[in-house]
């Protein structure tokens, strides 16, 4: 039975807990003391596909010490958490243990790869909607997750057998063939549909209906790929066109994480996603409009959600 540590419990983590722990995996969940709290009364409460179902057998902790080494560490804090999360994870970790990272981000596989070795994680691009809806409950809107995983450096030895144990819990697992690539196509999405989504206050089924609005969206996209290809990743105009193509298949009410926590004054990976794109864009002379506009009108309330610590 393979060893799992899901590290975040958010909407991400929660959902990873609970499909990996129906899967037959040993899952141990690590989020805060409340967390623990919670676990002592409720068991994990997952809702798919229109079933509410508790998951049974998911040990939940808020320290890692003492903690076995992990087959398996699905990595699903917050991108500003991830350099904490690499130094606790560097005391237990062994030399066969796999680090997928969930952040949506380009830079968390490279923090992890500095402090765990890069042949201890994978590059990872997720999508799937799971929202949180209580310390130990969660909601999968619409399919289950679709992840593209790729090797930053020797492939893992238990590559086969992580790719085997997530398809197991409904996952669908693609190698990528250049994960750099896989991990800017989904900064481009998710930067894009997301911080246009946080602009205008609107879900996927107003931005993609809205003429104006999805130009927006599509020249968001585009200042990614110039970034991209400025810093020798290609991405092209048929990238851009498959992210428009997934940002219209979205749910009409579908909203990215960065634009709910914005919209409630909880801190957000704001300046993973647009910040990110705007630096890089400066750094390898590439103008990009739209995101500094989009990270320049959230920048207050990033600010202020960060002061008060939620």
């Amino acid at each position: 039975m393979m060893k799992v540590l899901v590290h975040g419990a958010g909407g991400i983590g929660l959902y990873f807990s609970a499909v990996l722990g129906r899967a037959g995996a040993e899952v141990t969940l690590k989020g805060r003391p409340a967390t623990v709290s919670e676990a002592r009364t409720h068991p994990l409460e997952l809702t798919r596909h229109g079933r509410t179902e508790h998951v049974d057998g998911v040990t939940v902790v808020d320290v890692l010490d003492g903690l076995p080494a992990p087959d398996l560490v699905i990595l699903a804090v917050k991108s500003w958490q991830v350099d904490d999360a690499a130094a606790e994870l560097a005391k237990i970790a062994g030399p066969d243990t796999v680090v997928l990272p969930m952040q949506n981000g380009v830079d968390a596989p490279g923090i992890l790869a500095a402090r765990l070795g890069p042949e201890r994680v994978l590059g990872c691009a997720c999508v799937v909607i799971a929202k949180r809806t209580g310390p130990l409950a969660v909601t999968c809107v619409g399919a289950d997750a679709t992840l593209e995983i790729g090797a930053l450096g020797p492939e893992p030895r238990h590559l086969a057998a992580v790719t085997g144990l997530l398809e197991s819990a409904g996952a669908t697992v693609r190698h990528s063939a250049d994960i750099q690539v896989t991990l800017w196509k989904k900064l481009m999405l998710i930067a894009s549909y997301g911080g246009i989504g946080a602009l205008s206050r609107q879900p996927v089924g107003v931005t993609s209906r809205t003429p104006e609005l999805a130009a927006l969206v599509e020249r968001a996209m585009r200042e990614v790929a110039a970034v991209a290809r400025a810093r020798g990743v290609p991405l092209g105009e048929h990238h851009v066109a498959e992210a428009m193509r997934v940002f219209r298949s979205f749910a009409p009410g579908t909203t990215a994480s960065m634009q709910r926590d914005l919209a409630a004054g909880r801190p957000s990976e704001l300046d993973d996603q647009n910040g990110a794109v705007v630096r890089y864009g400066l750094e390898s002379g590439v103008d990009t409009p739209i995101h500094a506009c989009v990270y320049a009108a959230n920048l207050w309330s990033e600010r202020q959600a960060r002061k008060a610590g939620r």
